[in-house]
Order: structure tokens, then C-alpha cells, then sequence
């Protein structure tokens, strides 16, 4: 069988080899197919991903490695047919990499996503006023559901408002598929996907890359890699937790199933239906947060549970994943109550009457909702990084420090930020006379980066309405 070379004549042959003709070794066999995946129309749904149940509650079992590399294009803004190029180039580079892995954790998950940016300065204002998401959210109509992030009352001073164009976020159970495809992408020269040479897969002169940033998701990696790294406080993680925090990150019921965090599929928050360009698409946000272990863990087990849920919680402190089904939703009402009754809110109730249905509703698809179910998608992923591992912006730290790279998903930029004010509980601070270390678990909370993107639809997730340019 003849050897593929690779395309790029600036790469030398390897040594050894007598090269007869071009080979794709891809295209011998489709090798992702081992595992049949139908590939859904969003990009954040997750095939493949399994369940397990923690003391009767379902619990999702997320990738364990993850990775997030933000960047702006490094052509001229006006350059249209570089930019037409550049969306057949990613295409063929992402459906050349899930030709060899498949779509699961057992291989990689790939989302693109896209800045404010990336439509304000590369696409013209004619396309963008004809396809952009609009909000429908009272107060807000007529902005794009994709707005530049803000300040909140509780932020740090010298908390980075970002503005990148693109950003990827890579997931897998095996650290080596991250990695693979990182270097495959965005590094020249001659680059291997599972063993095999990436044929068409380098798109690095197409980008300048700002950050690079890397994180887990697994069951007692906080413990273990804090104690490792000797990070204060990392010794008082419960055994068994998902999170610095000590509790579990992904619920089966705390996490948006289906398409329901797309721009279209509940009414009320865009002007979106199932027939528009970014039908499947979703708002995102993406942010660093660095923890204080030390003063969190200053709090008792049910201390920490009261501020992490609400205050009527009872389960003891071996319990890491407390009931999230719909009938245990806290709705503003009761919020209210508890911060009156116990002086505290807890994180979660903080914000579920803004990520959870208040009502039965059918959605745009016929699906019927029952109250408390939940729409807003969470995929973020505990970090050692200080903040990050690469930036092209700014210095970086060597000293570890407990954090969480915050991957979010929900119908408009408006809506997640409505719900991040909340976090901070101003309103209620002031009416109720709380003390901030009452406010859910925000003060434990650094927050050192923040952005909103675009995540297209998986049917346009290389550069969206760059065809029609």
C-alpha cells in the first residue's frame, strides 16, 4: 500500500520512505463508525454520555479532560474571500478529525463558538440584520441574544472583559485525543490523530491564538491533584467530589436535556423558530473562576450545603449529589421566604427561577415541560491553571490555584446575565439585610475572565455566515 505524504510542500519526507503518490490514510476506513453516532443538530448535545446513580439520583458521567483555545483571526476584517476559504478549510479539518474519532467520550467532542466580534467586524451589517438571533426578552428587544459580557457588583476590579473571535472548546475521556487535535489543528508541520497523519486538519495560520486552557471533569480529581499540587484547603475536599466544592457538577436534573437551551425552542426569549439559520444554535458564556478553598471550607458540611442549594436541605455531608429533580425547584417566592426566615440564600435557588420552566410550557418542537424542568446547560470543568495555561495577552502563574472554567448555555446572552445578577442577590442583600457570606457561595468566587459567544448549530459551526459573503 503506498504511504500518504503530506500536502504541504514546505514539510520535508520523512526519512526512510520512498514516496510514489499522495494517500489519505482517513479515507481507508471511516473509523469513527466502529461506534454508529447520529450527529446531533446542536453542537452541546453530548452522544454517548452515560449515567450513574449516586444514592438514587441520577448523575451524568462527563468527559474527563478538557480544553478551551480561544483566538482572533489573523486576516484583514474586510477580507471576505479569505474568510469563505477559511469556513471550507475548518469543515474539512473537523470532519477529517471525527473521521477518526468518534463522537463520544471514548473519543472527542468539538464546539466552536464566535464572539460579538467576529459578526460585528467580519460580517456585513446587512447579513447580520437579516440572520442574527434577536432577544424578545422584555426591556431587551431587538438586541442580538449575543451581547459583549459586563461588570457585576461583586466582581474583583481587575476581572478581564474578553474579546475574542473564536473560541474551541475539545473534550474527551482520553487526554491524548485532546492533545492530538490541539497540535493538529493549530501547530504546522506534520501532526498525527490517533497515530494516523493529519492530512487536511492544520488551520493555525488562519488564527492568532489568545489562550489556551486547560481543565478535568472527573470523580476525586479535585482532591487528588490539589493534594498533589499542595493547594491550601484541597485537603478538606470530600472524597468522591466532582468539584473543588465537594458536591457533583453534573445532575442528570440540574442539566438542560435535549435541544431545550437553543435560541428557538422555548418561547419568550428570541425571535427564532426551527426554520432560522441558527435554529440549534445557543448563547454561551465562557469565564474563569478561581476559588478560596481555604474560606470555603471554613464552613461545616451543612453550612456548605445550605449555601451551595438552599437552606431547608437536610442530607448529611457524605451525600455529594443532593436531589436536583423538578419538584425540588425553589421558584422566587420561597427564595424570598429563606432569605427572610434563615438571613441566607443558597446558590442554586439564587438562579432557578430563572433556569428552570415556572409553568408547564410546550416548546417550539411539542414537547411539554413540566415546572421546574430545567433549560440552561452547564459544561464547565475544574482548572489547576492560574489562570491559564497559555495566554498571548498577559503573564501567567506557575502557582496552582483551585478554579473552574464556567461553560454555559442558554437561549440569550440577556438571559444568562439576568441570571448572573442574581448570584450577586443585591436586591435581596439590601432588603433582607444578608451578609455577603449569606449570598450562596459568591464570595468564595474570583471571577478573572469573562466572555459571551455564539455557538452555531453543529450545520454551521465553521465560520457561520461566512457562505453568504
Amino acid at each position: 500500500m503506498p504511504v500518504r505524504t503530506t500536502r504541504n510542500a514546505n514539510n520535508p519526507k520523512p526519512k526512510g520512505l520512498q514516496m510514489t503518490e499522495t494517500f489519505d490514510w482517513a479515507t481507508v476506513v471511516d473509523y469513527a463508525k466502529r461506534v454508529h453516532v447520529e450527529p446531533p443538530l446542536t453542537q452541546y448535545e453530548l452522544p454517548g454520555i452515560t449515567e450513574e446513580m449516586h444514592r438514587d439520583v441520577p448523575v451524568a458521567v462527563v468527559p474527563l479532560w478538557h480544553a478551551v483555545v480561544t483566538a482572533r483571526l489573523a486576516f484583514a476584517s474586510d477580507d471576505h474571500e479569505t474568510l469563505r476559504r477559511a469556513q471550507q478549510r475548518l469543515t474539512k479539518a473537523l470532519d477529517e478529525i471525527e473521521n477518526v474519532y468518534p463522537l463520544q467520550p471514548g473519543g472527542i467532542f468539538i464546539q466552536v463558538a464566535y464572539g460579538a466580534p467576529y459578526f460585528r467586524n467580519r460580517i456585513p451589517g446587512k447579513l447580520t440584520d437579516d440572520y442574527m438571533p434577536r432577544s424578545t426578552l422584555p426591556g431587551t428587544e431587538g438586541e442580538w441574544a449575543l451581547t459583549d459580557s459586563v461588570r457585576f457588583p461583586m466582581d474583583p476590579e481587575d476581572l478581564v472583559l474578553e474579546s475574542n473571535e473564536v473560541c474551541f472548546h475539545f473534550k474527551s475521556d482520553f487526554r491524548d485525543h485532546v492533545e492530538d487535535v490541539i497540535r493538529s489543528l493549530f501547530q504546522p508541520g506534520e501532526q498525527l490523530l490517533n497515530g494516523i497523519p493529519a492530512e487536511d486538519v492544520y488551520v493555525g495560520d488562519l488564527l492568532t491564538l489568545t489562550s489556551i486552557r486547560r481543565g478535568f471533569a472527573g470523580r476525586s480529581l479535585p482532591r487528588l491533584i490539589g493534594q498533589r499540587l499542595r493547594i491550601p484547603g484541597a485537603d478538606q475536599i470530600p472524597p468522591g467530589s466532582m468539584l473543588f466544592m465537594g458536591f457533583t457538577s453534573s445532575h442528570v436534573h440540574g442539566l438542560a436535556a435535549g435541544n431545550l437551551p437553543s435560541f428557538e425552542t422555548l418561547p419568550g426569549f428570541t425571535d427564532q423558530t426551527p426554520e432560522s439559520y441558527f435554529a440549534h444554535g445557543t448563547a454561551m458564556h465562557l469565564s474563569h473562576i478561581a476559588i478560596d478553598l481555604e474560606r470555603w471550607y471554613r464552613f461545616s458540611p451543612q453550612e456548605r450545603l445550605h449555601r451551595t442549594f438552599h437552606p431547608r436541605r437536610t442530607e448529611s455531608g457524605e451525600v455529594l449529589s443532593p436531589e436536583q429533580s423538578p419538584s425540588s425547584s425553589t421558584f422566587k417566592v420561597q427564595r424570598d421566604d429563606d432569605a427572610e426566615t434563615f438571613k441566607l440564600v443558597g446558590h442554586n435557588e439564587q438562579m432557578q427561577f430563572l433556569s428552570r420552566v415556572e409553568s408547564d410550557t410546550t416548546t417550539a418542537y411539542g414537547q411539554v415541560l413540566k415546572r421546574g424542568t430545567v433549560f440552561f446547560l452547564r459544561q464547565d470543568f475544574d482548572t489547576v491553571e492560574n489562570p491559564f495555561g497559555f495566554s498571548s495577552d498577559e503573564a501567567m502563574s506557575a502557582e496552582p490555584r483551585a478554579g473552574v472554567h464556567f461553560v454555559g448555555f442558554g437561549p440569550s446572552s440577556q438571559h444568562y446575565e439576568r441570571m448572573r445578577r442574581e448570584m450577586d442577590s443585591q436586591d435581596l442583600k439590601a432588603r433582607h439585610d444578608l451578609a455577603d457570606d449569606n449570598l450562596g457561595f459568591t464570595k468564595m468566587l474570583i471571577t478573572t475572565h469573562r466572555q459571551n459567544y455564539l455557538l452555531p448549530p453543529r450545520a454551521h459551526r465553521a465560520f457561520p455566515l461566512a457562505e453568504l459573503l
